[in-house]
């Protein structure tokens, strides 16, 4: 049986109004809404296994979510498209990991599940935009790695990668077990799930696994990045004032703006 395996990141809606965006000053974060949603290229991610799954008929997908215990939402969704697994990471556990570290961490994890033939990630998150976690995770297992993936077909023990590039398209020949990002693509829009699935979704256990779970230290799954301190996290705030120049003619307005413009040094 075909083992495919999605990690899904929950983030702040990307299509909320900026005056509905807020800063936690003491944490240095965006403040926690109900405006959370899946990364859209992490649903392609998932779209495209289940559409795999359709074609080659045994197969079976597990979502993995590492983050707060909001990210059970992102779960249920992939459960009512139709996955068959869902596991969350308690991201408590690893205090301000980086892309490396959380590489790490799902390494970890997909480690306690039956062989994986193809994780699947989006191709960067819709908040932050890396694109860094997928290329460690393909290090981590020292599988083949391929990046912006839009369709997947399965001949024999490989994988036909339907990849885009600058140029357009190309198909990359990829044996399994692999890893992949996804990018957005007409042929894999997030399907919308039925009733009855979303139903189904809920009655679901959905296990949350700690850093004990996984056997990690989290200080030991830090990366290089973990070393770096942010200064200051701020929403800039922007001071306009309105001048409006007069005068009895177009000449005198001229005048005018050329000795205001000189008084603030612009000119």
């Amino acid at each position: 049986m075909l083992h495919l395996v999605v990690c899904l990141k929950q983030i702040l809606d990307p299509e909320i109004p900026p005056a509905d965006f807020k800063l936690d000053p003491s944490a240095q974060r965006a403040a926690p809404t109900a405006s959370l949603v899946a990364s859209i290229f992490d649903e392609n991610a998932l779209e495209i296994a289940l559409q795999l799954r359709e074609k080659v008929g045994d197969a079976r997908i597990t979502a993995i979510s590492l983050g707060p215990p909001s990210a059970v939402d992102v779960l249920r969704k992939a459960l009512s498209m139709r996955a068959d697994d869902a596991i969350l990471i308690r991201e408590e556990d690893f205090p301000g990991i980086d892309a490396h570290g959380c590489a790490r961490v799902l390494a970890a994890a997909i480690r306690k599940l039956p062989p994986a033939d193809l994780i699947l990630c989006g191709r960067e998150t819709g908040d932050w935009h890396g694109g860094l976690v997928a290329a460690f995770l393909a290090a981590e297992f020292d599988r083949p790695y391929t990046n912006f993936v839009a369709g997947i077909t399965k001949e024999g023990d490989h994988f036909h990668l339907r990849r885009q590039t600058e140029d357009g398209w190309e198909i990359v020949r990829s044996a399994a077990p692999a890893v992949i990002t996804v990018t957005n693509d007409d042929h894999n829009l997030p399907r919308i799930p039925k009733v009855k699935d979303n139903m189904m979704a809920f009655r679901k256990q959905i296990p949350a696994w700690t850093a004990s779970d996984l056997g990690l230290v989290p200080a030991s799954v830090a990366g290089p990045n973990s070393k770096l301190e942010q200064s200051r996290l701020y929403v800039p705030v922007v001071d306009r004032k309105c001048e409006i120049i007069t005068g009895d003619n177009a000449e005198a307005k001229a005048r005018q703006l050329v000795e205001r413009l000189a008084a603030l040094q612009v000119i």
